[in-house]
């Protein structure tokens, strides 16, 4: 499952899961305001806390709305 890490008040959250829902591409949303799980899981992964972060199941993740990067990601 691809999850995104973001949170509400981010414009390019919101963009970049709107990209997904365009695509089709499930998605899991990891909200780093509401749960501090998240958070810490995002710090893991990144080493900060800037979103959004788009992570694949292989573990490898793009930073930020980056159409060709995601779509090289998840093969779209």
């Amino acid at each position: 499952m691809v999850q995104v890490f973001s949170f509400d008040a981010c414009p390019w959250c919101a963009k970049a899961k709107k990209y997904l829902d365009a695509k089709g591409v499930a998605y899991e949303v990891r909200d780093i305001e509401k749960d501090p799980g998240a958070y810490d899981d995002l710090l893991k992964l990144t080493g900060d806390g800037s979103c959004p972060v788009i992570k694949a199941d292989s573990g490898q993740y793009v930073r930020g709305f980056d159409q060709p990067a995601i779509d090289k990601l998840l093969g779209i």
